[in-house]
């Protein structure tokens, strides 16, 4: 699931550290058997095979240390056996909170002389959920360096812990419930370390090439209300509880003293700037980072939205060297994305963000979102259509299947219309797919519109009905999916050739 070293974890390592404790990893990553404990496939083969990343070369990683692994739960009890550890921390999303629970299951119980905390997006937006499971003991809800250091050390001086903030404390079968505490400041939060992880764990697919990569922070938070994220909603919930913001931004001063360690600490040669929407600032704003960042000049990945795009920050990128953005367009019909995403943007803005970037050097991708609450074949083909309109050199226009992740507004909608339960998980297991049992449209033609949407953006209409036929998973479909691909990679992915020229 994970696109490169989590920064929270390199973050909590160095907390931790810093007060002394003994710590330990165990990385389910590049563990292939996930799917043998009926947890799902491997999300980056289907992202691959549905064209929305580039396929890459697994032996030019496993040579760099990244080798595959099997024996995911045999592993996680040798791992708990020969460390015996006080305290086991998991950091879960929702698609990932069924696979904790399967370790931690895995381990028998006169061998679990340990508490569990949970904490991460999932433990926040259901911790309701998480401290009703019999093998979860803590939940910490929101940020965790300033709570997680203070429970620790209560733990070790055997101090009260019910009364921590934005901490779900469950004992002799009572839980308490503390509110949170004021979001941190992000410039005082310590830099990550990753040295726990394996040293192959540093490199990461991009753009089908392997790279030295590693996280860097610049804001936390998000200052839009887009329905489908539960970003947005750590604003209201935090302004809730503490009455103050959650999006912040770290000073420029900061930042060059982060970006001066990591560059001689990990040597990276890819940095993903792990923030919702990268360009959320002024010009001004930009235009600092920028003079700061062009002493480095490290190929970047980011995220942002369309209306943060004008020519001068489509320039000012191509000089800072940035490799690849990804814009999330993820609907193209206007009244849908008006009333249903709270996406208030114009088709014009967003051709016009895509125009901006297209003749600079580095590669652009659009994302969708498809099989979202009253959506129907039309709609999706809105989409489809929107995408079209897009510059040809656009390297990738996926679609992902909307998966209904609590914490979302989106989700109680869905909720309300009677398209999915109120207990459903957004596990591992099912965002392969759509969860929704909706009248508009079935969720067999949902997965046949996700693993073909790439072809009905590139091809010419004329091959839609092959493409349709592509939708269905039989024999007749998998074959003409499979050809579709093929004559996908030979005539609509940049060259090998322009992919150098971009990033020479």
């Amino acid at each position: 699931m994970s696109a490169l070293m989590p920064q929270s974890i390199g973050i909590f390592t160095s907390l931790l550290k810093e007060e002394g404790y003994a710590l330990d990893l165990f990385d389910c990553t590049f563990y292939q058997d996930i799917n043998a404990i009926n947890l799902g496939k491997n999300t980056t083969d289907e992202k691959i095979e549905n064209k929305q990343v580039r396929k890459h070369d697994n032996s030019e990683w496993e040579k760099k240390g990244a080798k595959p692994k099997i024996g995911i739960k045999e592993d996680f009890v040798k791992k708990v056996k020969e460390f015996k550890p006080d305290l086991i921390i998991c950091s879960v999303l929702e698609s990932t909170y069924y696979l904790a629970l399967e370790l931690l299951n895995s381990v028998e119980k006169k061998d679990r002389n340990y508490k569990t905390l949970f904490g991460g997006v999932f433990a926040t937006y259901a911790a309701e959920i998480c401290i009703k499971n019999e093998l979860v003991d803590y939940v910490c809800r929101g940020e965790g360096e300033a709570a997680i250091q203070e429970f620790c050390k209560k733990l070790v001086t055997e101090d009260r812990i019910d009364n921590i903030l934005n901490f779900f404390v469950k004992n002799e079968g009572t839980v308490y419930r503390n509110s949170l505490r004021p979001a941190v400041d992000i410039d005082t939060v310590p830099i990550p370390n990753w040295d726990l992880f394996e040293p192959g764990s540093i490199y990461r697919p991009m753009q089908g090439k392997i790279y030295r990569a590693v996280g860097f922070e610049t804001q936390r938070g998000c200052p839009y209300t887009c329905t489908f994220c539960n970003s947005p909603s750590n604003n209201v919930v935090y302004k809730d509880e503490t009455k103050k913001i959650f999006h912040r931004k770290k000073s420029i001063k900061r930042m060059k003293q982060e970006l001066d360690f990591l560059v001689k600490k990990y040597n990276p040669d890819l940095i993903y700037m792990v923030v919702d929407t990268f360009l959320a600032m002024s010009d001004r704003d930009f235009d600092e980072f920028k003079e700061m960042y062009m002493d480095y000049k490290i190929p970047f990945w980011m995220n942002t939205r369309a209306e943060t795009i004008n020519e001068h920050r489509a320039a000012g990128l191509e000089d800072m060297n940035m490799l690849r953005t990804s814009i999330g367009v993820e609907h193209g019909n206007t009244e849908y994305r008006k009333k249903y995403l709270k996406r208030n943007v114009s088709d014009e803005v967003q051709i016009k963000a895509f125009e901006m970037l297209a003749d600079k050097k580095y590669v652009s991708c659009a994302n969708a979102i498809i099989g979202m609450p009253d959506e129907n074949r039309n709609l999706i083909f809105d989409t489809i259509k929107f995408m079209r309109k897009l510059p040809k050199n656009i390297d990738a226009t996926g679609a992902f299947i909307w998966a209904p992740y609590h914490g979302t507004p989106l989700r109680d909608l869905a909720i309300r219309k009677g398209y999915i339960q109120k207990d459903v998980i957004a596990s591992i297991s099912n965002t392969a797919f759509s969860m929704l049992n909706m009248p508009t449209i079935s969720k067999e033609e949902i997965s046949g519109l996700a693993r073909t949407f790439s072809y009905y953006v590139k091809f010419p209409e004329s091959r839609w009905n092959d493409i349709k036929l592509a939708e269905q998973s039989n024999p007749k479909g998998n074959a003409m999916h499979k050809k579709l691909g093929e004559e996908f990679d030979q005539k609509y992915r940049l060259s090998e050739a322009t992919m150098l020229d971009l990033h020479d």
